[in-house]
């Protein structure tokens, strides 16, 4: 590969070819990185923040870098440049808040909040909002504490404490699981040149017995008969996946916020103002709910004290301990103090009407129990679904060609469906996504890739955010303002409570804006307005494929273009201008042969009459006329065709081959004959040819064909096994691109789609193959597609020598 170096001033530096072994490797939460080795004959140091470009992302040296002396005129090079977010092993996390510097504290705050100050700190080494907060899952605050902590470590503090992956797109971090776009089908033979299975990190975690915990809160032993939350049918454990192996685990944390619990909503807040024993003052902040329908006084577990946590608001994330006053109705929160100076509830951080909080630490009625139970097997169903599956790496090699044929991108976090019998037994497959992708910069579609669901960076004992339905249980106790995304690659079904993402809206839904497509049927009821209707494979012309109806906007007249036209009923013409297809001279069609058919003959057998020598005819006692039978010599299977052989003068050569495809497209009207006009069309093999004669195939035929007749014109198009003689040439002055000259190849079947090579038109121009221009010519900037010498590398390879 031509890899071109700059200086951090964007002015070039270097021009080299790598070696085969240069590649760009990304890995999921470890590295995005390029490694190119090449050889020079000059020492050139390569600076720090020296750059190449790769599909649109900057790639940096981090350190100064010289290359080896092999000999005098030979120096190797094998240098790293690493992409921007590789930048944030350079800078430290900090409290910004208020004006600090300070690298070590400790951060209270949800998954969003955390990042917000991973941003900050980015973007104040850049000078600019640079990077941004791409897509960010939702979870219950977290402390975390830093210290003297980089701004990539911290990635992967957060990324540990809310159990889900860290990972950017351009210059928007995401933390989230790293999964995206449609899913592309990947198998040997099918994307994969081989399909391997490797085992993972040992601190993935895999299991097939799960040992659950519940919850403790808001359970009283002396009622329930248990101190934990239990599944319905109160089982200890459960199994899935046990071929697998018999492996146990234990899980509590993951489930700690599924308990009976009753979701309130604050219809009414009041506050006191009152001053403690040092005299200073403070707020009491009292709050009812008038939908709440049991007292928590007299549901009292004891030596537990009553908390409320509120699920949405300014709020939201945080808990306080409370008393309840059964004469008003009314919770008191418990003010907590986080320093000398501040008080929460206060300030802005108060509740408000409307708010959400789940009250707990008091038995609650048994049918919240009961839905607990329900929710509880859910979560555990769900929890041991995801970390029972097998945890293998599976991947391969690719094949660039079914790479480039099918658009397959290469890319972290795309989501496969890898395809197997083998290794996937029953269903055939598995879907995952890429964890990890090593190209070859020879050719960026070569590639090994690495696909698993399962990594061992940033794994916590609790459900990740690919787990939807305990994501709804737990996203129903916290019932923060947070949309549920379904994205591009989400196979959950779309309902009332999730939207779609940018992607998957563009992707399923036709846009308005710009050029769209879909591959399924769409019935406009109400009518269609457009100036413009064409196949997605129209070609004009005499060989062109497709249809087209459109208002040509220079003459404001409409025009039609079709293969065949069917009218039931009447078709009025003021003007019908007939073109046949011809070959006369090379003015309409050049081909490899023609012929204008003078007799058509099939095997048969006829009679002819009986005369004498003088040419009469004769007849028998009762004056029937007397005949015999005469049978023709015709193979079976195919109609023989006859030409004039001679013109009198000179003898006229067969220029027709075995499997040449003979085509005769012709209107056979008469001035004055108004009903069951047709046209004679057909498109047939070439079997077998003689001095006078070809013989073209009765089955093997284009659909549609017609019986040959006396007087057709036919012409080779294509050929089922010779390529030389698989091209032709038309010129026309009809169709919706004339006048024209157009180029066919490669003819080797009854269709002319995708076989246009070239086309000079006034409407545009195509060509396939070398184009060369002349020295002396001009205009080379209007050469759209050419690429052109690089001047300015070829003068600093100069100077650099």
């Amino acid at each position: 590969m031509k890899l071109k170096i700059y200086n951090q001033s964007g002015k070039l530096k270097l021009t080299v070819n790598t070696s085969s072994s240069s590649t760009w490797n990304d890995e999921l939460m470890t590295e995005n990185a390029v490694s190119a080795s090449f050889t020079h004959p000059f020492f050139v140091q390569l600076d720090v923040n020296d750059y190449v470009m790769l599909e649109g992302i900057k790639f940096s040296v981090k350190k100064e870098y010289k290359p080896k002396q092999k000999n005098r005129q030979t120096y190797d090079y094998s240098v790293k440049f690493y992409a921007p977010v590789h930048d944030a092993e350079q800078v430290m996390y900090l409290n910004l808040a208020d004006g600090q510097y300070e690298p070590q504290f400790s951060l209270d705050g949800s998954p969003r909040e955390h990042l917000q100050k991973w941003v900050e700190n980015m973007n104040r080494i850049y000078g600019e909002n640079r990077w941004s907060i791409g897509d960010v899952i939702d979870a219950p605050n977290e402390t975390i504490e830093y210290s003297n902590t980089y701004c990539w470590d911290a990635l992967s503090k957060i990324s540990e404490a809310f159990g889900t992956e860290w990972w950017a797109d351009g210059f928007y971090m995401n933390l989230c699981r790293c999964e995206r776009g449609e899913r592309v089908k990947l198998g040997y033979m099918k994307g994969f040149t081989s399909l391997v299975q490797s085992e993972n990190s040992g601190d993935v975690k895999f299991f097939t017995r799960l040992i659950p915990l519940g919850s403790t809160k808001n359970i009283d032993r002396s009622r329930y008969g248990f101190s934990r939350l239990q599944l319905p049918d109160h089982a200890k454990y459960v199994d899935r996946n046990t071929n697998y192996g018999l492996y146990e685990h234990v899980e509590s944390e993951a489930f700690a916020e599924i308990y009976p619990h009753y979701t309130g909503t604050v219809s009414i807040v009041r506050t006191e103002e009152k001053k403690g024993d040092d005299g200073k003052p403070f707020t009491i902040y009292y709050f009812k709910d008038s939908g709440m329908q049991f007292d928590p006084c007299k549901n009292e577990i004891a030596g537990l004290v009553k908390h409320v946590s509120f699920q949405t608001g300014d709020l939201a994330g945080r808990d306080f301990e409370a008393n309840y006053n059964s004469a008003t109705k009314e919770w008191e929160i418990i003010n907590t103090y986080p320093d000398e100076d501040r008080q929460i509830p206060g300030g802005n951080l108060i509740p408000r009407v409307g708010n959400k909080y789940i009250p707990w630490n008091f038995r609650m009625p048994v049918e919240y129990e009961v839905q607990a139970e329900k929710d509880f097997k859910a979560a555990v169903d769900d929890f041991l679904a995801r970390y029972s599956e097998d945890i293998s790496k599976y991947g391969g090699d690719t094949d660039y060609t079914y790479i480039d044929r099918n658009a397959v991108p290469l890319i972290l976090g795309q989501s496969v469906r890898l395809l197997s019998d083998e290794y996937f037994p029953g269903t055939g497959y598995r879907d995952s996504r890429m964890t990890k992708v090593t190209r070859k910069l020879d050719n960026l579609s070569v590639a090994t890739i690495e696909c698993t669901n399962q990594v061992g960076k940033g794994w916590k004992k609790s459900v990740d955010d690919g787990l939807s339905s305990l994501q709804y249980v737990v996203g129903e106790t916290l019932n923060r303002t947070v949309v549920d995304i379904l994205k591009s690659w989400d196979g959950r079904e779309p309902s009332e409570y999730n939207v779609f993402s940018a992607l998957r809206s563009r992707a399923e839904h036709l846009s308005k804006k710009y050029p769209d497509e879909t591959k399924y049927l769409i019935k406009l009821l109400g009518g269609l307005v457009s100036d413009d209707i064409r196949s997605q494979d129209f070609t004009s012309g005499a060989f062109g494929s497709g249809h087209l109806i459109k208002t040509d906007p220079a003459t404001g007249r409409s025009y039609l273009e079709v293969d065949e036209a069917y009218i039931r009923l009447k078709a009025v013409f003021d003007i019908l201008e007939i073109h046949d297809l011809s070959h006369v001279g090379g003015q309409i069609v050049l081909s490899p042969a023609s012929m204008e058919c003078i007799k058509v003959e099939t095997a048969s057998t006829y009679y002819e009459e009986l005369v004498d020598s003088t040419g009469d005819v004769l007849v028998d006692s009762e004056g029937d006329i007397l005949q015999v039978p005469v049978t023709l010599t015709v193979p079976a299977g195919v109609y023989r065709c006859y030409f004039k052989a001679t013109d009198g003068e000179k003898t006229i050569a067969n220029k027709f081959a075995v499997d040449d495809l003979g085509q005769c497209r012709e209107f056979n009207i008469e001035e004055g004959v108004h009903e069951n006009v047709v046209n004679q069309f057909y498109w047939r093999r070439v079997v077998a040819i003689g001095d006078d004669y070809i013989d073209l195939s009765i089955e093997d035929c284009a659909p549609g064909s017609m019986t040959p007749q006396s007087g057709d014109t036919i012409v080779t198009v294509g050929n089922k096994m010779d390529k030389d003689r698989q091209h032709v040439i038309i010129l026309s002055t009809v169709g919706d691109d004339a006048p024209s000259i157009k180029q066919y190849a490669g003819i080797d079947d009854y269709s002319m789609a995708g076989k246009e090579v070239t086309v000079l038109s006034p409407k545009g121009n195509k060509i396939t193959g070398q184009f060369i221009v002349e020295a002396g010519s001009s205009g080379g900037e209007n050469l759209g597609g050419i690429e052109l010498p690089d001047l300015e590398e070829i003068k600093s390879d100069i100077h650099t020598q």
